[in-house]
């Protein structure tokens, strides 16, 4: 075989390898808790997403429309992994595929800018294995470290449009879409960070041209128009709606306020706050005193944006608006950049030195990498468990918010029991009265909901609890409620398919418009 085939096939095998052993200490350390509940369930309830924004056989049968809520492109790939009837294991094979992702994401994306074997390892095994990530993973948020997948190619297409090669901006872009449906709030930070360091160019030689600022200007504008057109299908819906409320977070990730200048190592806030300060300092030697490129330079300055935007130094309630979780993603943002600098940092050193040399780096990065991620693993306390399917209920309407008998049945304001019974598309029930009642319904109510009275259809009201009211007809009702998208969600999401295949297109076309490009090359 050849060199080639020989180091495609090493690197396979450890990332397999070292992706099993990572699963086989989450399946032994590891424990349920809300957000691997919910998570669980969102997947789950996807089955039907195509047809109805709401899954009527999940969310404790209460039509609450997560799936409209919470975008789904990247999510509904795992779908068929839970019917095969064991959660436990769906899971466990879940976050095999997930973390096998990462390590080739990372590594491919990497050696693809650099031309760096070496350093694309190192920091495929830094990036994968941090505790950062670490950390959520055994916390269960299954969705923050799904987007750490697409993390490499955002960033990637950044590092290319800064060095002026602007044709990887459909890259970008695509990078940026994939985030944003799967994180929106990561999507929000990553934009803030990159608008920071395309700035710093300007204190770069490099940049000191009309031509590369006006490309700069035009490929952005490009990204941002299409991640936007790509997105469409999941944020137009969403102002649609505009009724619903989800909890707010009470403190920024890092708190500056909360540093002990008694007793440095006495709470993991001071321990942050230790390491940002490391970063500040290798940031500072790498711009002035290390000749490198002018995308390290920039990434390395990026960690201390990204850090300083983690902490209440920044006032994050803006107009009325609390945007305290973006701090918690500027700070994932900030490990990504830090595990990118390390790793750029050992392979200089290891620059032309003997094989023997870096084989013994790379095996002791390993090692060590696996070490924090065992020992971190031995560590964690039990998780919570979910005591019922009613406390995953997000996302709810504004006048739901305090009422706590959401899932029963009201007739003229007094609770009856009734039986109900549901599809993935339909909440049914049947009542009898030789009277015309107002039953109150446990089905939340968002704008889209149809009700029918043996199949006819008929007006609805929202009660005070933020649920759907109805009138029946005297004597006999079989009552059916289901939910639809809009036109406007429907349009959207033509529009959109449309825009990532027009991405998918100009990246094979190297960022060009022109079809005649493509046959020139051919």
């Amino acid at each position: 075989m050849s060199s080639s085939t020989w180091k495609k096939l090493i690197l396979s095998s450890t990332f397999i390898i070292l992706s099993i052993l990572y699963t086989y200490l989450l399946a032994i350390h590891g424990s349920s808790n809300w957000n691997l509940s919910f998570d669980i369930e969102r997947i789950k309830s996807l089955g039907n997403v195509l047809v109805s924004p709401t899954n009527f056989d999940y969310w404790n049968h209460s039509g609450s429309l997560v799936s409209l809520f919470m975008p789904w492109l990247t999510s509904i790939l795992f779908w068929p992994l839970f019917q095969i009837g064991n959660d436990t294991l769906s899971y466990l094979l879940l976050f095999f595929i997930i973390n096998l992702l990462t390590f080739i994401s990372s590594y491919y994306f990497s050696e693809r800018f650099f031309k760096d074997t070496l350093q694309s390892f190192l920091f495929s095994i830094i990036y994968t294995l941090s505790l950062t990530r670490f950390n959520l993973i055994f916390s269960n948020q299954i969705f923050d470290y799904l987007l750490l997948i697409f993390l490499p190619m955002v960033f990637f297409g950044l590092f290319q449009m800064i060095e002026g090669r602007f044709k990887f901006w459909p890259v970008f872009s695509l990078g940026m879409v994939l985030v944003a449906l799967t994180s929106p709030w990561m999507a929000i930070s990553i934009t803030v960070v990159s608008l920071f360091m395309i700035a710093l160019g300007v204190f770069s030689r490099q940049t000191h041209s009309w031509k590369y600022w006006g490309m700069m200007i035009l490929t952005g504008f490009e990204s941002v128009i299409l991640a936007v057109i790509s997105t469409a299908w999941y944020t137009l819906p969403l102002i649609e709606q505009n009724n619903f409320y989800q909890n707010k977070i009470k403190s920024t990730y890092i708190q500056v306020s909360k540093f002990d200048f008694s007793n440095y190592y006495s709470s993991d806030q001071n321990k942050y706050l230790l390491v940002s300060t490391v970063f500040i300092i290798l940031a500072v030697i790498v711009w002035f005193f290390i000749k490198s490129s002018l995308s390290i330079k920039i990434s390395a300055v990026g960690v201390i944006i990204a850090g300083v935007l983690s902490t209440d130094l920044i006032p994050w309630k803006i107009a009325g608006i609390d945007f305290t979780k973006l701090t918690y993603y500027f700070w994932i943002v900030c490990i990504y950049l830090l595990c990118q600098f390390v790793s750029y940092a050992l392979s200089r050193v290891l620059n032309n030195r003997s094989s023997l040399l870096k084989l013994f780096v790379l095996v002791l990065t390993t090692l060590a990498s696996c070490s924090a991620v065992y020992i971190g693993a031995n560590n964690i306390k039990p998780l919570n468990n979910v005591k019922s399917q009613a406390s995953l209920l997000v996302h709810y309407p504004k006048d739901s918010l305090t009422k706590t008998d959401l899932n029963k049945f009201l007739v003229n304001g007094k609770e009856n029991r009734i039986t109900s019974q549901t599809t993935p598309n339909s909440f049914e029930f049947k009542y009898y009265d030789p009277k015309s009642v107002t039953i109150d319904t446990p089905i939340l109510a968002y704008r889209g909901h149809q009700a029918q009275i043996n199949n006819e259809s008929v007006v609805t009201k929202v009660s005070k609890r933020g649920t759907i009211r109805i009138q029946t007809q005297p004597g006999a009702n079989i009552v059916r409620i289901s939910y639809h998208y809009s036109d406007l969600a429907k349009i959207s999401l033509i529009i959109s398919v449309i825009g990532l295949l027009t991405l998918c297109w100009l990246i094979l076309n190297k960022g060009r418009w022109t079809i005649r490009k493509i046959v020139y090359n051919s």
